[in-house]
């Protein structure tokens, strides 16, 4: 047994680089597959391209909408430690509205709909234990809620730009 963990750690390393070599190469010569990917996100936005979406990312809509997805579906994007994720559910999907609604009137923005008084105790009993009672996280520990973009929208808006990026250099390369 000895004897053979140098030629498996040989092939491991021969495998990996293969990977990195040819099959990552693919991905950047092949803007398709980077349009395949934000497509499999498409459904969820509502938007036919990257350019679409990032002409409403700066909208109440969106932020209300993300919100509301974050306290229903949670959210790893942000790449807290493993027991800092936010997981869906903390809250009611029936309840995921109003707590948007409240999340978004302390950054002074105002929703579409009044929420009710009891907005701000589900808020307080749901997502006030890491994000404090004025929402601006907790020592700096969990994202700040009243910032402008949103810390995932933000993030999504870069992706979105990096990848309209890349899908116009694979354009100007393939012609």
């Amino acid at each position: 047994m000895k004897h053979i963990l140098p030629y498996l750690a040989v092939i491991i390393v021969l495998i990996y680089g293969f990977y990195n070599g040819y099959i990552k190469q693919e991905e950047r010569r092949n803007p398709s597959r980077i349009k395949n990917r934000y497509e499999n996100y498409v459904p969820r936005e509502n938007a036919s391209d990257p350019a679409e979406e990032l002409q409403r990312i700066a909208t109440k809509e969106y932020t209300y909408r993300y919100i509301v997805t974050v306290i229903k579906d949670g959210s790893s994007q942000l790449h807290f430690k493993k027991d800092e994720i936010m997981e869906g559910g903390f809250a009611s999907a029936k309840d995921a509205p109003m707590i948007a609604c409240y999340v978004m009137s302390l950054s002074g923005e105002k929703c579409g709909d009044d929420y009710p008084k009891e907005a701000a105790m589900y808020f307080s009993s749901n997502c006030a234990g890491c994000h404090g009672e004025d929402a601006k996280g907790l020592d700096g520990t969990y994202p700040d809620l009243t910032q402008r973009p949103l810390l995932g929208i933000a993030k999504r808006k870069a992706s979105l730009k990096r990848l309209m990026k890349r899908e116009e250099h694979a354009i100007i390369k393939g012609l």
